[in-house]
């Protein structure tokens, strides 16, 4: 860590209702010796993941304008805020991931600073159930009650849920109360992915916590602006049995700045691609 830092022993805000101070906080103190405080707002009205509210804005934009919120409410010029999304992964559709965003605002340089970690290792269950039905398997794959659980209704308004659940008592009232409200007596039974009700989603937002804080460490050399990075790669490899190029195939990390339009090339990703990539070895 710099001591001329730009950040040092400066305050940024956190805007989070879900309690994530202690995951994000401490790199930031770790890497830059940016002191960071909590704001617990409406940030529901971004959107919810269980569905009551969607979310109108891609995952990035959204924690900007969460960011945005807490920055305004107490009028500082720095904010951080992160915004999850978990399902169906871009790379491996049948399979879960949990893709975490991570975002620095700073208003005086007018700069974002953002870092996105994706992971395979999340806690994501979901079940449709009567009440009284065995729920046993569900509840081990879901880790219930250490993740906690969402009951709504299969039909019937987006609004009646119940969250946070952590006990079987409170599952079986919410079950019976919910089934009461669907048409069919059908609910649907969900892992709560909000951040202080699932340990494997905040063990992601501490990975994406870390990048960021390393990331915001670093200064411009050219302009001296925290962020700098990688911003893409240089493409075009040849194959290393035949020698043909491909186009798609990664080079080379390309490093830059968030202020200005300063670019370096950075570490090789490789200087021979794999014949299994190739149209002319594996077509």
């Amino acid at each position: 860590m710099e001591n001329d830092h730009p950040y040092r022993k400066r305050q940024a805000l956190l805007t989070s209702k879900h309690h994530k101070l202690d995951l994000i906080a401490p790199a930031f103190q770790e890497f830059v010796g940016l002191h960071l405080q909590e704001e617990a707002l409406d940030t529901d009205q971004l959107g919810t993941f269980s569905g009551e509210i969607e979310r109108y804005l891609p995952p990035l934009e959204t924690a900007i304008a969460k960011a945005r919120l807490g920055m305004r409410e107490r009028g500082l010029s720095l904010g951080i805020a992160s915004e999850g999304s978990i399902g169906a992964d871009p790379m491996v559709p049948f399979i879960t991931s949990d893709i975490e965003h991570l975002v620095l605002v700073d208003d005086e340089r007018e700069i974002v600073i953002s870092e996105v970690y994706r992971s395979l290792n999340i806690r994501a269950a979901r079940i449709e159930a009567t009440p009284g039905q065995d729920l046993s398997e569900f509840l081990e794959r879901s880790d219930f009650p250490s993740h906690a659980l969402i009951v709504r209704p299969r039909e019937g308004e987006a609004s009646q849920v119940v969250k946070g659940i952590t006990a079987l008592a409170q599952l079986q009232t919410a079950i019976a109360s919910c089934a009461n409200a669907s048409k069919t007596g059908y609910v649907v039974i969900e892992s709560d992915l909000r951040a202080h009700h699932s340990p494997s989603r905040r063990r992601n937002i501490e990975a994406v916590a870390r990048a960021l804080a390393a990331r915001t460490s670093r200064l411009c050399p050219q302009c001296h602006a925290p962020g700098w990075g990688r911003v893409g790669y240089e493409k075009g490899v040849r194959c290393g049995v035949c020698t043909t190029l491909i186009p798609e195939a990664l080079r080379q990390v390309l490093l830059g700045c968030v202020r200005c339009d300063e670019v370096q090339k950075g570490e090789i990703v490789s200087e021979v691609a794999d014949p299994s990539i190739c149209p002319r070895c594996n077509p």
